[in-house]
């Protein structure tokens, strides 16, 4: 039962960032699928901040459903952390990585979250 709950919630996530991402600039016919990391650091502070807060609510439901261990470890790592530390986080990631930036904005948001998680 909580494994459909969780589903559930991610997939409402995965609704209102479509939603959200269709209602940022009108001159967008059609809601990307994925916001790339390209996209993301063109978009404004506020998207930025709601689009890393619904990612970190994300990471850390698939970490507490897949693994549990790395589940604990990010939590400690993030557990003192303010909204605009975990933007910060990311925002730096990507300006060290341009290379990635045609990839997927989650999944590199993994990447970052991870790399700090390794570093503690």
């Amino acid at each position: 039962m909580k494994k459909k709950m969780i589903l559930f919630l991610v997939l409402v996530l995965i609704f209102l960032v479509l939603v959200a991402n269709g209602l940022e600039g009108e001159e967008k016919k059609q809601v990307a699928g994925y916001t790339s990391g390209d996209d993301y650091l063109k978009r404004s502070e506020e998207f930025k901040r709601a689009y890393v807060m619904g990612l970190i609510d994300m990471l850390f439901n698939e970490t507490w459903v897949y693994d549990e261990e790395e589940y604990s470890d990010l939590n400690e790592v993030t557990d003192d952390m303010k909204p605009s530390q975990i933007q910060a986080i990311f925002d730096r990631f990507l300006e060290e990585h341009p290379e990635t930036w045609h990839l997927s904005a989650a999944s590199l948001f993994r990447a970052a979250m991870m790399e700090i998680v390794l570093d503690k």
